[in-house]
Protein backbone atom coordinates (compact mmCIF):
# COMPACT_ATOMS: atom_id res chain seq x y z
CA UNK A 1 0.00 0.00 0.00
CA UNK A 2 1.56 3.34 -0.86
CA UNK A 3 1.84 6.27 2.00
CA UNK A 4 -1.23 8.38 0.04
CA UNK A 5 -2.90 5.47 0.74
CA UNK A 6 -2.32 4.79 3.61
CA UNK A 7 -2.76 7.96 5.14
CA UNK A 8 -6.56 7.95 3.30
CA UNK A 9 -7.25 5.21 4.77
CA UNK A 10 -6.77 6.03 8.47
CA UNK A 11 -8.49 9.16 7.69
CA UNK A 12 -11.31 7.76 6.54
CA UNK A 13 -11.48 5.56 9.67
CA UNK A 14 -11.30 8.25 11.72
CA UNK A 15 -14.34 10.15 10.23
CA UNK A 16 -16.14 6.93 10.12
CA UNK A 17 -15.55 6.87 14.04
CA UNK A 18 -16.72 10.45 14.53
CA UNK A 19 -19.71 10.54 12.30
CA UNK A 20 -20.84 7.33 12.50
CA UNK A 21 -20.26 7.31 16.72
CA UNK A 22 -18.89 9.85 18.21
CA UNK A 23 -21.04 12.84 17.26
CA UNK A 24 -24.29 11.81 17.55
CA UNK A 25 -23.82 9.77 20.33
CA UNK A 26 -22.19 11.82 22.68
CA UNK A 27 -21.79 15.38 21.09
CA UNK A 28 -25.39 15.22 20.01
CA UNK A 29 -26.78 18.96 19.26
CA UNK A 30 -24.14 20.58 21.08
CA UNK A 31 -22.47 22.82 17.62
CA UNK A 32 -20.08 24.36 19.94
CA UNK A 33 -18.36 21.29 21.44
CA UNK A 34 -18.72 19.52 17.81
CA UNK A 35 -16.62 22.41 16.42
CA UNK A 36 -14.21 22.04 19.43
CA UNK A 37 -13.87 17.95 19.27
CA UNK A 38 -13.27 18.25 15.50
CA UNK A 39 -10.07 19.96 16.35
CA UNK A 40 -9.30 16.94 18.32
CA UNK A 41 -10.64 14.64 15.10
CA UNK A 42 -8.99 16.04 12.49
CA UNK A 43 -5.38 15.85 15.12
CA UNK A 44 -5.34 11.93 15.10
CA UNK A 45 -4.54 11.71 11.28
CA UNK A 46 -2.04 14.19 11.90
CA UNK A 47 -0.11 12.55 14.81
CA UNK A 48 -0.64 9.37 13.33
CA UNK A 49 1.16 10.50 10.33
CA UNK A 50 3.94 12.02 12.43
CA UNK A 51 4.25 8.87 14.25
CA UNK A 52 5.05 7.25 10.76
CA UNK A 53 6.61 9.61 8.79
CA UNK A 54 8.59 12.26 10.76
CA UNK A 55 12.13 10.53 10.84
CA UNK A 56 11.52 9.19 7.40
CA UNK A 57 10.06 12.15 6.03
CA UNK A 58 8.98 11.07 2.25
CA UNK A 59 7.23 12.51 -0.38
CA UNK A 60 3.60 12.60 -1.07
CA UNK A 61 2.10 13.12 -4.41
CA UNK A 62 -1.63 15.02 -4.14
CA UNK A 63 -2.34 15.89 -7.78
CA UNK A 64 0.51 17.08 -9.48
CA UNK A 65 1.62 19.07 -5.99
CA UNK A 66 4.78 16.93 -4.07
CA UNK A 67 4.00 17.33 -0.01
CA UNK A 68 5.43 16.28 3.28
CA UNK A 69 3.00 14.50 5.22
CA UNK A 70 2.18 17.18 7.70
CA UNK A 71 0.27 19.55 4.51
CA UNK A 72 -0.76 16.10 2.62
CA UNK A 73 -2.37 14.92 5.80
CA UNK A 74 -3.94 18.50 6.50
CA UNK A 75 -5.16 18.86 3.35
CA UNK A 76 -6.45 15.25 2.35
CA UNK A 77 -8.20 15.64 5.77
CA UNK A 78 -10.00 18.72 4.75
CA UNK A 79 -11.07 17.86 0.99
CA UNK A 80 -12.52 14.10 2.52
CA UNK A 81 -13.94 15.60 5.52
CA UNK A 82 -15.69 18.37 4.30
CA UNK A 83 -18.69 17.10 2.26
CA UNK A 84 -19.26 14.63 4.89
CA UNK A 85 -19.31 17.13 7.77
CA UNK A 86 -21.97 19.97 5.48
CA UNK A 87 -23.90 16.43 4.73
CA UNK A 88 -24.01 15.24 8.42
CA UNK A 89 -25.22 18.97 9.37
CA UNK A 90 -28.24 18.86 7.16
CA UNK A 91 -28.66 15.35 7.84
CA UNK A 92 -29.26 16.18 11.44
CA UNK A 93 -30.85 19.43 10.62
CA UNK A 94 -27.93 21.87 12.55
CA UNK A 95 -26.98 23.17 9.59
CA UNK A 96 -28.68 27.07 10.17
CA UNK A 97 -28.10 26.26 14.53
CA UNK A 98 -24.44 25.19 13.35
CA UNK A 99 -23.62 28.82 11.30
CA UNK A 100 -25.55 30.72 13.42
CA UNK A 101 -23.55 29.80 16.77
CA UNK A 102 -20.44 30.91 15.34
CA UNK A 103 -21.68 33.98 13.98
CA UNK A 104 -19.50 36.50 15.52
CA UNK A 105 -20.77 39.99 14.36
CA UNK A 106 -24.47 40.61 13.33
CA UNK A 107 -25.79 40.61 10.15
CA UNK A 108 -25.09 43.69 8.46
CA UNK A 109 -22.42 44.65 10.27
CA UNK A 110 -19.46 46.53 9.17
CA UNK A 111 -17.10 44.18 10.96
CA UNK A 112 -18.63 40.82 10.26
CA UNK A 113 -15.87 40.18 7.82
CA UNK A 114 -13.16 40.53 10.32
CA UNK A 115 -14.16 40.69 13.77
CA UNK A 116 -12.83 37.45 15.74
CA UNK A 117 -14.82 37.92 18.79
CA UNK A 118 -18.67 38.02 19.24
CA UNK A 119 -20.80 41.16 21.33
CA UNK A 120 -21.76 38.88 24.15
CA UNK A 121 -18.21 37.64 24.37
CA UNK A 122 -16.57 41.38 24.41
CA UNK A 123 -19.29 42.36 26.89
CA UNK A 124 -18.50 39.67 29.03
CA UNK A 125 -14.60 40.41 29.25
CA UNK A 126 -15.47 44.31 30.15
CA UNK A 127 -16.96 42.71 33.49
CA UNK A 128 -14.84 40.59 33.82
CA UNK A 129 -12.28 40.95 36.58
CA UNK A 130 -10.44 37.28 36.73
CA UNK A 131 -7.93 38.98 34.37
CA UNK A 132 -6.67 41.86 36.06
CA UNK A 133 -3.53 41.15 36.85
CA UNK A 134 -2.39 41.27 33.01
CA UNK A 135 -4.52 44.54 32.93
CA UNK A 136 -1.74 46.38 35.22
CA UNK A 137 0.80 48.86 33.45
CA UNK A 138 3.53 45.61 34.63
CA UNK A 139 1.24 43.11 33.41
CA UNK A 140 0.80 44.64 30.24
CA UNK A 141 5.07 45.49 30.02
CA UNK A 142 5.44 41.85 30.65
CA UNK A 143 2.91 40.76 28.03
CA UNK A 144 3.98 42.95 25.55
CA UNK A 145 8.22 42.01 25.65
CA UNK A 146 7.68 38.37 26.64
CA UNK A 147 5.94 37.62 23.72
CA UNK A 148 8.05 39.50 21.05
CA UNK A 149 10.99 38.13 23.03
CA UNK A 150 9.17 34.46 22.59
CA UNK A 151 8.09 35.15 18.66
CA UNK A 152 11.45 36.40 17.60
CA UNK A 153 13.40 33.11 19.70
CA UNK A 154 11.00 30.92 18.35
CA UNK A 155 11.66 32.17 14.94
CA UNK A 156 15.29 31.90 15.01
CA UNK A 157 15.98 28.58 16.12
CA UNK A 158 13.55 27.27 14.09
CA UNK A 159 15.70 28.71 11.10
CA UNK A 160 19.29 28.06 12.92
CA UNK A 161 17.65 24.62 13.61
CA UNK A 162 18.98 21.30 11.16
CA UNK A 163 17.59 18.08 10.67
CA UNK A 164 17.01 16.88 13.69
CA UNK A 165 14.96 16.08 17.06
CA UNK A 166 15.86 19.57 18.18
CA UNK A 167 13.22 21.11 15.16
CA UNK A 168 10.01 19.41 17.05
CA UNK A 169 10.48 22.67 19.09
CA UNK A 170 8.37 24.18 16.57
CA UNK A 171 5.21 22.07 18.12
CA UNK A 172 6.13 24.35 21.35
CA UNK A 173 7.14 27.23 19.61
CA UNK A 174 3.28 27.35 18.28
CA UNK A 175 1.26 25.99 21.39
CA UNK A 176 3.44 29.52 22.80
CA UNK A 177 1.78 31.61 20.27
CA UNK A 178 -1.94 30.69 21.15
CA UNK A 179 -0.71 30.85 24.76
CA UNK A 180 0.41 34.55 24.43
CA UNK A 181 -2.31 35.48 22.07
CA UNK A 182 -4.86 34.42 24.35
CA UNK A 183 -3.41 36.29 27.23
CA UNK A 184 -2.77 39.52 25.25
CA UNK A 185 -6.63 39.37 24.23
CA UNK A 186 -7.56 39.35 27.82
CA UNK A 187 -5.55 41.92 28.80
CA UNK A 188 -6.96 44.26 26.54
CA UNK A 189 -10.82 42.10 27.12
CA UNK A 190 -10.84 41.29 23.37
CA UNK A 191 -11.46 45.11 22.70
CA UNK A 192 -9.36 44.65 19.37
CA UNK A 193 -10.87 42.39 17.89
CA UNK A 194 -14.17 43.03 18.69
CA UNK A 195 -17.63 44.51 16.00
CA UNK A 196 -18.45 47.67 16.25
CA UNK A 197 -21.67 46.88 18.34
CA UNK A 198 -19.83 45.72 21.06
CA UNK A 199 -18.20 48.77 22.12
CA UNK A 200 -18.77 52.57 22.88
CA UNK A 201 -17.96 55.58 21.02
CA UNK A 202 -14.55 56.29 23.07
CA UNK A 203 -13.38 51.87 22.75
CA UNK A 204 -14.27 52.29 19.05
CA UNK A 205 -11.59 55.10 18.85
CA UNK A 206 -9.52 53.29 20.36
CA UNK A 207 -9.63 50.36 18.75
CA UNK A 208 -9.25 51.70 15.41
CA UNK A 209 -5.94 53.65 16.40
CA UNK A 210 -4.79 50.29 17.61
CA UNK A 211 -5.63 49.02 14.16
CA UNK A 212 -3.59 52.17 12.61
CA UNK A 213 -0.42 51.17 14.47
CA UNK A 214 -0.69 47.60 14.18
CA UNK A 215 -0.26 48.51 10.50
CA UNK A 216 1.86 50.62 10.80
CA UNK A 217 3.92 47.99 12.39
CA UNK A 218 3.32 45.11 9.95
CA UNK A 219 4.80 47.83 7.20
CA UNK A 220 8.01 47.63 8.67
CA UNK A 221 7.94 44.05 9.22
CA UNK A 222 6.93 43.38 5.66
CA UNK A 223 9.63 46.52 4.48
CA UNK A 224 12.51 44.34 6.50
CA UNK A 225 11.73 41.61 5.14
CA UNK A 226 11.72 42.80 1.69
CA UNK A 227 14.95 44.55 2.32
CA UNK A 228 16.45 41.42 3.56
CA UNK A 229 15.64 39.03 0.16
CA UNK A 230 16.90 42.22 -1.85
CA UNK A 231 20.46 42.45 0.28
CA UNK A 232 20.29 38.25 0.08
CA UNK A 233 20.44 39.19 -4.01
CA UNK A 234 22.34 41.94 -3.96
CA UNK A 235 25.22 39.47 -2.28
CA UNK A 236 24.60 36.89 -4.45
CA UNK A 237 25.46 38.82 -7.42
CA UNK A 238 29.28 39.73 -6.14
CA UNK A 239 29.68 35.90 -5.75
CA UNK A 240 31.94 34.10 -7.56
CA UNK A 241 29.53 31.86 -10.44
CA UNK A 242 26.70 34.20 -10.19
CA UNK A 243 25.29 35.00 -13.34
CA UNK A 244 22.94 38.18 -11.53
CA UNK A 245 19.62 36.57 -12.63
CA UNK A 246 19.02 33.80 -10.90
CA UNK A 247 19.30 32.65 -7.04
CA UNK A 248 19.11 29.74 -5.13
CA UNK A 249 16.68 30.00 -2.04
CA UNK A 250 16.89 26.69 0.02
CA UNK A 251 13.97 26.17 2.66
CA UNK A 252 14.38 23.06 4.62
CA UNK A 253 10.76 22.28 7.08
CA UNK A 254 12.11 23.90 10.39
CA UNK A 255 12.74 27.04 7.92
CA UNK A 256 9.24 27.30 6.59
CA UNK A 257 8.02 26.74 10.12
CA UNK A 258 9.88 29.89 11.17
CA UNK A 259 8.68 32.17 8.56
CA UNK A 260 5.40 31.14 8.10
CA UNK A 261 4.62 31.27 12.63
CA UNK A 262 6.63 34.39 12.62
CA UNK A 263 3.88 35.92 10.03
CA UNK A 264 1.12 34.25 11.45
CA UNK A 265 2.13 35.13 15.19
CA UNK A 266 2.01 38.81 14.19
CA UNK A 267 -0.93 38.95 12.75
CA UNK A 268 -2.90 37.24 14.98
CA UNK A 269 -1.09 39.58 17.78
CA UNK A 270 -0.48 42.60 16.89
CA UNK A 271 -3.71 44.61 17.43
CA UNK A 272 -3.97 43.25 20.70
CA UNK A 273 -0.32 44.37 21.25
CA UNK A 274 -0.91 48.05 19.71
CA UNK A 275 -3.79 48.59 22.17
CA UNK A 276 -1.57 47.56 25.11
CA UNK A 277 0.99 50.02 23.92
CA UNK A 278 -1.60 52.76 23.84
CA UNK A 279 -2.89 51.68 26.86
CA UNK A 280 1.21 51.92 28.45
CA UNK A 281 1.38 55.30 26.60
CA UNK A 282 -1.55 56.77 27.99
CA UNK A 283 -1.44 55.82 31.49
CA UNK A 284 2.44 57.39 31.36
CA UNK A 285 0.51 60.85 30.36
CA UNK A 286 -1.18 60.16 32.79
CA UNK A 287 0.69 60.30 35.37
CA UNK A 288 3.43 63.08 34.16
CA UNK A 289 0.42 65.73 34.85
Amino acid sequence: MSNELLVVFYILLTLAFAYLWFYPKVVGERVKLMAWMDVVVTGIPVAISALLFWESDPTFRLLIFDLNWFFFTLLAMFAIELPIFLLYLRARGLNEKYWEEFRIAPKGSPDAAWASASVESVEKQLNDTRWDGLRTASGKRALLWGSNIMILFGTGYLWLAGDSGWAAYALIHILLIFVFGFLLRQSVRLVADAPEEALDEMLIQLRDRSYLVAYRWLSVLAFLAASALLAYSIFSDFQDGSDGFNYLLAFTWPKVQAVFWLIGAYVFMMPSMAMISLELKREKSAGKR
